[in-house]
C-alpha cells in the first residue's frame, strides 16, 4: 500500500500499519480471516470521512464540489485481499470492449482505434456517426442489487459476495460541512477510493450491456461488428447509419436506467461527417466536430496541430508548476532533467502513441521544449545560443524522439497482440469502397512505411526484438 494518503475515520495510516506490522501482523490476520469467513465486517471499517474539493465555477454551488471519500486503512487492507480474489473472475466476464481498469489494457488502445476508424471512414469515404456518452455521476449512482446480481452472474464465490454486500449495507459517511459532521448512510453507488470499485462498477455496466443484444449492431470491420469502446463509464456508440446510432442511444437509455444510471445530455456530444440530429429524452444532442475523450482531441477533420496545441499548453501548465524549482540558478541541472523528464514530457505526450504527425507538429513540438530548455538554463533568445549548446547543458530527452520511440514500442505491441484487440483489427480493415482522386492526409502507418519501405510493416514487427524496432523509428525523426 502506498503511503503519505489521508486516513479515515480511525486515523490510522499506512505508514502506521508499516511500522508496526511486526507487532499487529498475526492479530491483523486473525481479524482479516474471520472476516472472511463470517461475511461480516465491523462498523467501524464500513465507516468513511468525505471531504469536499472545489473544482471550478460558483463556490455557492455544490456541483462544483468534488467529494473524496477517505476509508479506513485496515479496510484497505481488507479489501485488497477480497480484490486478489475477485478481480480474475470479474475480469474475464468482461468484454475486449471494456478497457478501463484491466491488466494490460489502457487509454492508447481505445484512442488509437478511434482515431483509426475516423482515418479509414475519412480515406475511403465510409459513413460513420458515433455518440460520446457521459453518464450523471455514474459509479456514485448505480444501484446496489444491480451490482450483486451482475457479481452473482460473473461467477465471484458467494461468501465473498455475502461480504461485500454487508459492508455496503453498513457503509455510512461523515461529512464536514462547515464545523458541524453529518452522518449519512449510503445506498446506492460504489465506495469512492476503494480498489474494488472500479471492478464492481464494470461487471454492473456489462450485465446492461448484455440486455442490448447488440450483436447486429455497429459497424462491420472485417466480419466482425464493432458498436462501442469503454474505458469504465467512458463511452463511445459506433453506428454506420443515423437510424440505428437513434435506437442505440434510446435503448442504451433505458437499460442503463434500470441499473440506475442516467445519462447526461448536457455532456453528451454527437461526431459524423454530415449533420444528424440525434435525440435524447426528445431532446436533440449536441454535434460536434471535435471532442475530447479519454485526455485528446478527438477530431472528424484531423488536424495534428490543434492536439499537440493542447499537449503543450498542458506541458507549460506542469512547468509552471514547478517554475521555480526549474529555472532556479541554485538547482543542479541534474536534478532540473529528473523532474522534465518524469514530470514535463508526459504531459507533452499524452497519447502520442496514436498521433499521425506532419512536419509542423513535430516543429511546434520541438519548439515548445526549447523554450523550456532555455528557462531551464538560464539565456534567452538575444544570447544567441545554439541548440546543440542548450541540448548538451540540459541533457533532457528530445520531445520528438521519444514521441517516436513511444509511437513504436505501442506499434510492435499491437503488431504482436491478440488478433482479437479493436486496434490491431481496425488497422488491418480495408473498407470495400474507392478512396477520392489526391493525396490523402498524413496516416498513422505512414512514419513505418517511409522508415521500412513497406506497408507490411506489422511483419517486420513480428520478426524483431522490441528494442531494434523501436531504435528503428528514433533514427533522423
Amino acid at each position: 500500500m502506498k503511503t503519505g494518503r489521508s486516513p479515515g475515520q480511525d486515523r490510522v495510516t499506512t505508514e502506521m500499519l508499516k511500522l508496526a506490522k511486526s507487532r499487529i501482523l498475526p492479530q491483523l490476520t486473525a481479524i482479516l480471516n474471520q472476516c472472511l469467513r463470517n461475511g461480516e465486517v465491523p462498523a467501524e471499517m464500513a465507516d468513511s470521512r468525505t471531504i469536499l474539493l472545489f473544482k471550478k465555477g460558483d463556490h455557492l454551488d455544490l456541483k462544483n464540489y468534488r467529494p473524496i471519500s477517505l476509508l479506513p486503512t485496515i479496510y484497505k487492507v481488507l479489501s485488497r485481499v477480497i480484490s486478489a480474489r475477485i478481480d480474475r473472475t470479474l475480469d474475464e466476464a468482461q468484454p475486449i470492449e471494456q478497457a478501463g481498469f484491466r491488466k494490460n489494457c489502457s487509454t492508447a488502445e481505445h484512442l488509437q482505434a478511434v482515431n483509426q476508424l475516423l482515418e479509414k471512414a475519412r480515406e475511403y469515404r465510409v459513413p460513420i456517426f458515433m455518440v460520446f456518452i457521459d453518464f450523471e455521476k455514474a459509479f456514485d449512482s448505480v444501484e446496489s442489487n444491480a451490482i450483486w446480481n451482475a457479481a452473482q452472474r460473473q461467477g465471484v464465490h458467494p461468501k465473498l459476495l455475502k461480504l461485500l454486500r454487508n459492508i455496503y449495507s453498513q457503509a455510512t459517511s461523515k461529512i464536514q460541512v462547515g464545523r458541524a459532521q453529518v452522518q449519512i448512510e449510503i445506498q446506492r453507488g460504489v465506495r469512492q477510493g476503494d480498489t474494488i470499485s472500479p471492478k464492481l462498477f464494470n461487471a454492473a455496466l456489462e450485465e446492461t450491456f448484455k440486455e442490448l443484444r447488440w450483436e447486429d449492431r455497429g459497424l462491420n470491420i472485417n466480419g466482425r461488428r464493432i458498436s462501442n469502446l469503454r474505458f469504465a463509464d467512458d463511452i463511445v456508440l459506433i453506428a454506420d447509419t443515423e437510424e440505428e446510432l437513434q435506437l442505440m442511444v434510446t435503448e442504451l437509455q433505458e437499460a442503463s436506467r434500470r441499473s440506475g444510471l442516467k445519462i447526461n445530455r448536457q455532456k453528451t456530444k454527437a461526431m459524423a461527417a454530415e449533420e444528424i440530429n440525434i435525440l435524447l429524452d426528445g431532446e436533440a444532442i449536441q454535434q460536434v466536430t471535435s471532442f475530447v475523450y479519454l485526455g485528446q482531441a478527438i477530431q472528424v477533420r484531423r488536424d495534428p496541430c490543434k492536439e499537440i496545441g493542447r499537449r503543450i499548453s498542458s506541458g507549460w501548465n506542469a512547468f509552471r508548476k514547478y517554475g521555480p524549482f526549474l529555472t532556479s540558478r541554485s538547482v543542479q541541472m541534474r536534478w532540473k532533467r529528473r523532474l522534465f523528464n518524469q514530470c514535463i514530457l508526459p504531459a507533452l505526450l499524452y497519447g502520442c502513441e496514436s498521433w499521425a504527425l506532419t512536419q509542423a507538429a513535430r516543429k511546434k513540438l520541438a519548439v515548445a521544449q526549447r523554450r523550456m530548455e532555455r528557462r531551464m538554463a538560464g539565456v534567452r533568445l538575444i544570447d544567441r545560443r545554439s541548440n546543440d549548446w542548450l541540448r548538451g547543458v540540459t541533457k533532457i530527452k528530445d520531445v520528438t524522439d521519444t514521441a517516436a520511440r513511444r509511437k513504436w514500442s505501442f506499434a510492435w505491441k499491437m503488431a504482436n497482440a491478440s488478433a482479437d484487440k479493436w486496434p490491431k483489427r481496425i488497422e488491418a480493415w480495408r473498407p470495400p469502397t474507392t478512396r477520392p482522386q489526391g493525396r490523402p492526409a498524413t496516416r498513422w502507418t505512414d512514419d513505418f512505411a517511409k522508415k521500412l519501405g513497406s506497408k507490411n510493416w506489422q511483419r517486420s514487427a513480428r520478426r524483431e526484438t522490441h528494442s531494434t524496432w523501436c531504435n528503428r523509428g528514433c533514427d533522423n525523426v
